[in-house]
């Protein structure tokens, strides 16, 4: 077959059985709010208000399930949510010699479904709770599960623990006096600008192989995903300078081991804590809106392991080690045009080496790097192209396909783990109602290279590669 005939077929397979349900919401939703989106999308095009303006608009106008209990403590309960149906068609290919391909993934899911509620207790208190009901184990989905080696005590090392369904779980005070705002609970830490943008806002189906090493739960002491950002529990602050237009900054305090898992706290026996800070500037310069700062982050504990005979931390244990890390990004918006780019590079206290050798003396410090550029143009108010290029550079640590890509294969022979991912993906968004509901279908390209039999080997092998189409219909409210 062709290569066009098998991209041709892939796009039918993976975009088809999605279009006739984008097809009902896009019939529907004129019924109910043909003038009003007739209105807005009028002022865009005059210029007269952004795009985001417009999506705001639209989202604000549901009516909020508004509470007033007697005693007045809560002004105002508003519920939000959000589903996205999506259809994957992916294949991977392994290039080595006798190599045997894996099985295709070509499924519908539930990628997430989301529920949650804000309250407002007044006096610039708030509180919000977010459930991913889809996030369970078996669903697969970005906080991880099963853990294969979550740092905790001997009793679950090594065994599958179970993640949690929150996003979030905040508590917030508005300073207006100090133009800032103190959050205490359970949220993600500011670090990689891709995981934390909102996941209903990103511009592409799935997060890069770059964003999942760094900030996605963590695989093992020695190899795979190293779960330095993401969610923690903490404290967190959030301000701007007003006597500096256009600055920010944040800074958090939290519990220094990755909170993805049903445990909100550190694991037995692991008892320090990770430090946050960020600044940044917003602007216009020559009609082009900026966005330009910087992320850190001193994780301590994350990449430490309590494992002995009694459940006692000895000092011949891979434990006490700290991940250091920064993420310098850019964002420009100039009319229709947006690029974000950013990089990332964590240093790994004693994160390469044998599987089997998790004392400090046989494993040594790793500081893995990557980096990610993404332009997006929109066409129509509603239709955008998007494309994304991602690089990663284990430095020796290497990586799993299905670490670094949902949903692909490590049924692969001779090794599983990659020193190197080079990630390619393009793609149309179709924004039916707004930002309430949006259609994206996309081609993606991941090469992994360098190929090793076992942590801390040599990475000298074949390479592997995923290729395939994934669509996504995404409802907001």
């Amino acid at each position: 077959m062709k290569t066009t005939d098998l991209i041709n077929s892939r796009f039918r397979r993976a975009f088809l059985p999605i279009t006739g349900l984008a097809a009902l919401f896009a019939f529907a939703a004129p019924l109910a709010s043909a003038q009003d989106k007739t209105t807005l999308d009028l002022l865009v095009q005059k210029g007269v208000i952004t795009q985001a303006d417009e999506d705001s608009v639209a989202k604000s106008a549901a009516t909020p399930v508004v509470v007033t209990p007697k005693d007045g403590a809560v002004k105002g309960l508003k519920l939000e949510g959000m589903i996205q149906a999506q259809f994957d068609f992916l294949s991977t290919k392994d290039n080595g010699p006798g190599s045997v391909t894996p099985t295709s993934t070509d499924e519908f899911l539930l990628r997430r479904v989301y529920l949650g509620a804000l309250a407002d207790l007044g006096n610039g208190w708030n509180a919000e709770i977010l459930l991913d009901l889809a996030a369970t184990d078996g669903a697969n989905q970005p906080k991880g599960g099963p853990q294969a080696a979550l740092p905790t005590t001997t009793a679950t090392y090594n065994s599958a623990i179970g993640q949690n369904q929150f996003e979030k779980v905040l508590i917030t005070k508005n300073f207006t006096d100090v133009d800032g705002t103190l959050g205490v609970g359970f949220r993600k830490v500011d670090f990689t600008q891709e995981d934390e943008t909102s996941s209903a806002q990103l511009k592409v189906t799935e997060r890069s192989p770059v964003s999942r090493f760094f900030d996605e739960s963590y695989s093992t002491p020695t190899s795979g995903r190293i779960g330095f950002a993401d969610r923690h529990t903490g404290i967190f602050w959030n301000g701007t300078i007003p006597a500096i237009p256009g600055f920010y900054y944040s800074a958090a305090l939290t519990d220094g081991v990755q909170n993805e898992n049903v445990q909100f706290t550190n694991p037995g026996g692991l008892n320090r804590f990770g430090y946050w800070a960020s600044l940044g500037d917003k602007g216009t310069i020559a009609g082009v809106k900026y966005d330009v700062g910087i992320n850190g982050g001193l994780s301590q504990d994350e990449n430490s392991v309590n494992v002995t005979a009694a459940g006692v931390p000895t000092s011949t244990v891979n434990q006490a080690n700290t991940d250091i890390g920064y993420n310098p990004y850019l964002k420009l918006d100039y009319g229709n045009f947006e690029l974000s780019a950013e990089f990332e590079q964590v240093q790994v206290s004693h994160g390469r080496g044998p599987a089997a050798a998790l004392t400090n003396a046989n494993t040594t410090t790793v500081t893995p790097y990557g980096f990610q550029i993404t332009p997006s143009y929109k066409i129509t108010p509603d239709w955008e192209v998007v494309a994304r290029y991602s690089y990663l550079d284990t430095n020796g640590r290497g990586v799993q396909i299905s670490d670094a890509d949902r949903d692909g294969e490590n049924t692969i022979t001779g090794g599983s783990l990659f020193n190197n991912v080079s990630a390619f993906y393009a793609g149309v968004n179709w924004y039916i109602v707004g930002s309430s509901v949006k259609l994206s279908a996309g081609y993606e390209f991941d090469d992994f290279y360098n190929r090793s039999a076992a942590a801390g080997g040599a990475f000298t092998g074949p390479s592997a590669d995923v290729s395939g189409f994934r669509t996504q219909l995404q409802v907001t409210f």
